[in-house]
């Protein structure tokens, strides 16, 4: 059932959290987010500039000189539990302002919201394994060693399609090697991030230990990226805005996470399973509206089975419902904001000009309750080349590209024709061929029959221009640490 946005919805502006309390801005200066399912104002957020970023960061460098650094291991792990157990408590209130927020079903909304206590869960587990190692050198006067320790103080720029699920995903490994953050969400959907933070407060973490400053990428983020007591930044975004960051902190010489763009393709083989394909194609096109990372928006078909594949595929997009993502019922809501909608309009324009052509799978005219919202139906590009620009850029949208093949070594070269590597699909009963489309594919995640879904015991990153580092997994981890060689002499 819809809810009322009275009782969900904070009536004076969303606070920074700052030293473990909840503050306005220094200067009072806010921002407004938006219903992308109705276009309307729905919330006021205050703004932080540098300055609030200064005081966010002053004070995770304290808390890390100070309380934090007295935790021991199990007492960390202790406290990610505890922050585990708050978040299950908010996760139903963070669904919802997600729904509001980001547009997303409020079925999608509470699915990725649900495995955000695992995470935390997971890393209170291997954290207690985390370890140097003792090496055999060459002088036996000597004892030689190594001690794995935390950075400092770490900045987290999220992004704003999944950003509670996103935020723990790079919190948790943070504050599990022993650092402490600072949280930037996204300007666009901030709000379910600010009551995440409520959640981080019940949980009795030391003051300072968790900071989050809303504002603009421009502003709040990269004063968060220039600071030179931020040891390192973990961004998930896109590849633009990675590559100014990576130029930003070069001057600091910063640590980095990124985590970009991806154009990441499904490949079907002949001998493929084809309604276990089409479901893959069909999820990642409707799935958050396709605005996802690593969903497959190239679909690299053998041209045996193409023509099968699709007719499956258009059977099921011309029933996909679209909607009040209020809605228990809907499958697809609205794109996140009206920026969006046209760099999607736009590439509409940049396909038909290339050659290829879009056909659109819903008819929305007359339907007056989508009128003011951002949706857009669900496209194929057909008679593709792998060389355009729609099969190349990521769009970031549910638009999916239709590229055909004859041979294995077709489907390699069009799998890596692509400036990015995220992730990657494939679909075949043999066995040696999925051996060899896993080994020649570019991607830092090849799934063989079945979609490109990630696992927090799994690493996940990218290559190329998909990004750096890893999160998820323990190499998230040890990515949010440094590793100290001690020689001992015993001469």
């Amino acid at each position: 059932m819809p809810f009322e946005l009275d009782t969900i919805l904070r009536k004076e502006p969303y606070p920074l959290l700052i030293d473990g309390k909840e503050v306005a801005s220094r200067e009072g200066r806010t921002f407004e987010t938006l219903n992308p399912a109705t276009g309307r104002v729905i919330a006021s957020v205050y703004e932080a500039d540098e300055g609030d970023v200064n005081a966010a960061v002053a004070a995770a460098r304290r808390a890390y000189e100070g309380p934090w650094s007295k935790f021991t291991p199990k007492e960390r792990s202790k406290a990610l539990l505890r922050l585990a157990t708050k978040l299950a408590e908010h996760s139903e209130l963070m669904a919802q302002l997600e729904v509001l927020d980001v547009g997303k079903p409020i079925a999608q909304s509470r699915a990725s919201i649900v495995g955000t206590p695992a995470t935390l869960e997971y890393y209170a587990s291997v954290l207690l394994t985390l370890a140097g190692e003792t090496i055999n050198v060459s002088d036996n006067s000597l004892i030689d060693f190594t001690l794995r320790e935390s950075l400092g103080v770490c900045g987290l720029i999220l992004p704003w399609n999944y950003p509670v699920s996103l935020a723990i995903l790079k919190l948790a490994p943070a504050l599990a090697a022993g650092n402490t953050v600072v949280i930037k969400p996204s300007e666009v959907t901030p709000l379910s991030s600010v009551e995440m933070g409520r959640a981080i407060l019940e949980a009795g973490f030391p003051a300072g230990v968790v900071n989050i400053v809303n504002g603009p990428g421009a502003t709040t983020g990269m004063a968060l990226v220039r600071h030179p007591d931020v040891a390192k930044i973990s961004f998930t975004g896109g590849t633009v805005t990675g590559q100014a960051i990576s130029r930003e902190a070069a001057t600091t010489v910063k640590r980095l996470t990124l985590e970009l763009g991806g154009k990441s393709p499904l490949v079907v083989f002949e001998d493929g399973d084809i309604a276990k394909a089409v479901g893959v194609a069909y999820a990642d096109i409707t799935r958050n509206t396709g605005q996802v990372c690593a969903a497959c928006t190239r679909l690299v078909l053998h041209e045996k089975v193409a023509d099968e594949f699709l007719e499956a595929l258009t059977a099921k997009l011309v029933k996909v419902k679209v909607g009040d993502p209020q809605d228990e019922g809907t499958e697809m809501g609205p794109i996140v904001n009206q920026r969006q909608m046209q760099r999607i309009s736009d590439y509409l324009a940049i396909g038909a000009e290339e050659g290829a052509r879009p056909q659109s799978y819903l008819d929305f005219s007359g339907r007056k309750e989508l009128e003011g919202g951002y949706f857009v139906p669900p496209i194929l590009f057909h008679d593709a080349e792998s060389g355009m620009r729609v099969a190349r850029e990521e769009i970031f949208g549910p638009v999916q590209t239709v590229l055909r093949f004859k041979t294995e070594e077709d489907a390699v070269r069009i799998a890596n024709d692509s400036p990015y590597g995220l992730a990657a699909v494939a679909m075949t009963r043999d066995a040696a061929r999925a051996m060899r489309m896993a080994r020649s594919v570019q991607a830092g995640s090849v799934c063989i029959n079945h979609g490109a879904k990630a696992a927090v015991d799994a690493p996940f990153g990218g290559y190329k221009q998909s990004g750096i580092g890893k999160e998820r997994g323990i190499a998230a981890m040890l990515d949010d640490t440094q590793i100290k060689n001690v020689r001992f002499s015993v001469a």
